[in-house]
């Protein structure tokens, strides 16, 4: 096949291609080196346009300048896309893709340009996933496995992968759906935390500047790995069964523990703690959706403080949140989010709990509306 419609790599961006059209796909990139140059610009495009897509107002002639201007001043990316840049076909696709833009979809295409890519790297070569803030992307791996890589998180392995092992290393959060190999492993490796799986469906947390990694079992049978920091050549190994949720204390240990919560709770369907080594709690009959729904059109929250909300907003809308109050802290939120935007969030916050917000060139302030607050008391506070 010597061309591909716009149509059909549109849709290939959208993550809307059945397997035999990724296939396709797939195997036209990998034809020659001017298809793969011109599926490049089409999806260094269109990464561009999502980071640069941030409201109902997005000026397709500016960002069209900017990014186009990012790629020509590229070396390697001259000649041939220089002249795609110049091309109709492409300019139009562009203008579609401003329009239609998913950024659930972005890894798709980062995946297939990996795959592309890695038959001319060396085996050491790392290949690497970027998500920033503001955004979600969808990656599919080279055995066949999935992740979804949440804000501002980083998702590396070696151009190997999958040949010996399959090994990834992880900063921020992932879910992953993985595909069964019992002779290979599949190895999600943290700073302190090391998750071990064959073929099943999880969600890991490790973002750098937090205090704990956690993993949440959804599906399957995973061993947890982690280190002991007060012994250097000490690691312990859990085994994870699903509705199981692990936590890592990187500094603070376990002295947070909830008073109420302990391992001697048989109810059913009643959330429990145990206390399996000096840094690692595990958490029993939890509701799987709670840690994992970020990937979702539907997020659901349910009790989580407005000062742990704040932190996991920041990320998703890419905006920094500030707490004026201390007591506005203790405030809980149970709710679900379904694609809102960010003000249509601080509007459901202002009318749910006594919460002033001020809107600022990337920033939100949160104030305490004292004279509201009164009106508040059925609201769980610690």
């Amino acid at each position: 096949m010597d061309h591909l419609s716009d149509e059909y790599l549109l849709r290939s961006l959208n993550g809307n291609l059945n397997k035999d059209e990724i296939r396709e796909l797939q195997e036209w990139v990998n034809s020659s080196a001017e298809n793969l140059l011109e599926f490049e610009a089409y999806c260094k495009i269109w990464l561009g346009t999502a980071i640069h897509l941030t409201n109902s107002k997005f000026d397709t002639q500016t960002a069209w300048d900017k990014i186009s201007k990012q790629i020509l001043n590229n070396d390697a990316d001259k000649g041939l896309v220089d002249n795609k840049l110049n091309n109709r076909r492409l300019r139009k696709s562009f203008e579609i893709a401003a329009m239609f833009i998913l950024f659930f979809s972005l890894g798709f295409a980062a995946s297939l340009l990996v795959n592309s890519q890695k038959n001319n790297q060396s085996p050491n070569k790392s290949c690497e996933i970027i998500t920033p803030q503001g955004s979600k992307s969808q990656v599919s791996l080279p055995d066949g496995s999935t992740a979804w890589l949440n804000a501002g998180s980083k998702l590396s392995y070696k151009s190997d992968f999958n040949n010996t092992e399959r090994i990834v290393n992880l900063e921020g959060e992932a879910y992953f759906k993985v595909k069964s190999n019992k002779e290979k492993p599949f190895v999600v490796q943290t700073t302190y935390l090391k998750v071990k799986a064959y073929g099943t469906v999880f969600n890991v947390k490790a973002y750098p500047e937090e205090k704990t990694i956690e993993a949440t079992l959804v599906e399957g049978i995973v061993e947890i790995v982690t280190e002991d920091k007060t012994k250097s050549d000490k690691t312990y190994s859990y085994t994870l069964n699903p509705k199981q949720n692990i936590i890592y204390h990187i500094d603070s240990g376990l002295s947070e523990l909830p008073a109420e919560i302990t391992a001697n709770n048989k109810d059913v369907g009643v959330k429990k703690t145990e206390v399996v080594g000096k840094m690692v709690q595990v958490i029993s009959n939890i509701k799987p959706e709670l840690y994992t729904s970020w990937k979702d059109e539907n997020w659901i929250v349910e009790g989580i403080s407005l000062n742990d909300l704040a932190i996991l907003m920041e990320r998703r809308y890419n905006t920094k949140i500030t707490i004026q109050d201390d007591a506005l802290k203790l405030y809980k939120f149970t709710g679900t989010i379904k694609n809102e935007t960010l003000e249509q969030v601080l509007v459901i916050l202002s009318l749910t709990t006594p919460l002033e917000y001020q809107v600022g060139k990337g920033s939100v302030k949160w104030l305490l509306n004292t004279k509201l607050e009164k009106n508040y008391s059925r609201i769980l506070r610690r």
